[in-house]
Parts: structure tokens; sequence; C-alpha cells
């Protein structure tokens, strides 16, 4: 194991993680209107090529990229993917550095991604184009039967993208049910064309206590917000609208809420809430930055060191990310040029 200044911090922290990978293409474009001109050129003439698109393919997927940034930092991985053998190798490959990493396959289809990073309305975006493959009916019974074990030692359990799969409810019911000494932390994904399943999610399995954690970007956090009745973020949304919105949250589901904005980073728990701004860098790359933070917030509350100095060094692994991901891969030992809360 590639081993940095946090790794010895959080070696024996126990994480499992669950259950999506994808092989994701990165496409970088100047702009929608750029790409929709040329593709509308090309469509009058009966197709062709746009050329000069920067492009890169990486193996991804919210649990393996949260699982990848875990495993820099040190901690002990167990991580449960829906994969091929084609697939398998790449894990293979994307993990072989790493000592501290029990990659579990489920046989059956991984995950596809188009992923479109550009600029709109002077702001970063990046809108992800996606087969979802086996994890779309996934509910983790069989898993747990086999790995039972395994989940009850867990420190930390984490079910990644749950607006993917239809059968969410069931996994999540299937797994916390049984990882009630852990920290048990949802990762929702884009909930927006998942509202139907919400009601399930909070009256069967929120409500009876069996999630801790429930992480969001801001564009989750304002679908939930409106689903429940609160305001949701307008466009050019302030720090006060999002502390305000994770307070509510927090307080109507009786859990922590944890949200990643361009902005900066919020936690509410128990009526308290915090919010700490983002450094300010260069992006060169959007896509999995929520991964990343994800991985370092979580350390951080397992951790127990305090919300602000947490947060900040969640943002500051996600701002490493961003700024220095080059050839398909990202360094986390210089985190302690923008923060590092153990000294």
């Amino acid at each position: 194991m590639l081993k940095n200044k946090f790794t010895n911090v959080f070696k024996e922290i126990k994480i499992t993680i669950l259950a999506d990978v994808f092989i994701d293409r990165i496409i970088r474009i100047p702009n929608f209107e750029f790409l929709l001109k040329k593709i509308k050129e090309k469509s009058k003439v009966g197709g062709g090529s746009i050329r000069q698109i920067s492009q890169k393919e990486v193996i991804g997927g919210n649990a393996t990229n949260i699982a990848y940034a875990l495993a820099k930092l040190g901690a002990q991985v167990n991580l449960f993917v829906i994969a091929d053998d084609f697939t398998k190798e790449l894990l293979n490959h994307r993990f072989n550095e790493y000592e501290n990493v029990q990659i579990n396959i489920i046989k059956g289809q991984p995950g596809f991604t188009v992923a479109l990073e550009t600029k709109f309305s002077g702001k970063e975006s990046n809108i992800m184009l996606s087969d979802v493959g086996g994890i779309k009916y996934f509910d983790g019974s069989e898993m747990v039967r086999k790995f039972k074990k395994t989940f009850k030692q867990s420190d930390v359990t984490i079910i990644s993208n749950w607006a993917s799969n239809l059968n969410g409810n069931d996994l999540i019911k299937n797994v916390f049910s049984i990882t009630n000494n852990s920290i048990r932390l949802l990762d929702c994904a884009d909930i927006s064309t998942s509202v139907d399943r919400l009601p399930k999610l909070i009256d069967d399995i929120i409500r009876k206590d069996l999630v801790d954690i429930i992480s969001l970007n801001e564009n989750e956090c304002s679908v939930l917000s409106q689903y429940l009745g609160f305001k949701k973020l307008s466009e050019n949304y302030s720090v006060k609208d999002i502390k305000e919105i994770a307070v509510s949250l927090s307080s109507h589901l009786n859990l922590s809420i944890e949200i990643h904005t361009p902005l900066g980073s919020c936690s509410a728990s128990d009526n308290d809430v915090h919010f700490v701004k983002s450094f300010e860098i260069q992006p060169i790359r959007l896509t999995g930055a929520g991964d990343v933070w994800n991985a370092a917030n979580v350390l951080g509350i397992k951790k127990e060191i305090s919300v602000e100095k947490r947060l900040k060094f969640a943002n500051a692994c996600a701002a490493i990310y961003v700024s220095s991901f080059r050839n398909n891969d990202f360094d986390l030992s210089d985190v302690d040029k923008f923060y590092n809360p153990f000294t």
C-alpha cells in the first residue's frame, strides 16, 4: 500500500461499502451549445465524427470511487460490487497496490456511464448518461447471508447509489439491519427520478432508525427538501440557504445530514449546523469529487474529530482530487498542503 501522512491515522477503521461499479467515459466539451450544434450538423448529413473532444475512460461508480479514496487514506476496506470477469480484471488492476482492500465480486453486469463535463452559465456542470447494469434490482439478500460476519465487524457501512437501485430500500433493510453497531451511511446519488420510492425510504427505513447519516450534494438536497415540503435551493443559493435546509432535513428525519456543494460543505445533527467553505482551486475533473469527499468525511466522523475540522479535511481531499487528477489517478499525499486536522 502506498503510504501518506494519514494512513496510520485511519488504518484501524474497517469499512464495508457496496455495491456499484461503472466503466466511465469522461468527455470534456467547451459548452452544450457547441455540442448540440455539431450533433445537428452531423445529423443532417447522416452522421460523421466530431473531433478534438477530450476523453478519458476510467473504472468508477460511487462505491468503487469511495472505496478507492478510503484505500488511499489507509482504511481497511471491504468492497462489494456487481461485475463481470472483464470488470473484475479492471478492478484488480486499479486496486493492485492496496493491500488494505478486499474486493468481493457479485456476478452480474457492471454499469456504464458517459459523463459530459462542461460549463453552463459560467458554472462547472457534470451530466451523466448511465446504464446502471446489475445494480438496478439488487437487494443483497444472498450477499448478506454469505458475508454476515464481515458486515457485523464493520466500523462503517456505506450503501451508495440508492437512486439507481429499484430494490434499494430492500438492500438497506437487509444490510443496515445487521450493522446497527456501525456507522450506517446512505449515499443516495441523483434522486430526481426516484422520488416515487422516497415514501418507503422515509417511512419504512429512516423512521425505523436504520440509517445514521445521509450524504447529499446540492441538487439531491434540493429535491429531498422540496419533497418534504421545505424550500428548494434557488439557482444562486447561499451558505445560509444550505444551512437552513440541512437543519430542516436533519430535524425532520432525525439523523445526520452531510452536504457537499461547490460553495462548501455542511453538517447538521441535533439542531447543530456547521458550514465550511470550499478551497479555491482550478478544477481538472469533476466526476467523482463527491465520492472522495464522502470517504474523507466519514473517516473524520469515525475518528470523532470536530465537525469543522472534518469538513475542512473532506473539502481538502476533494480539492486535491479535482485539481490534480492526471493519468486516470490522483494523489492524496499532498492533502496537508490544504489542511491537516491532526496537527
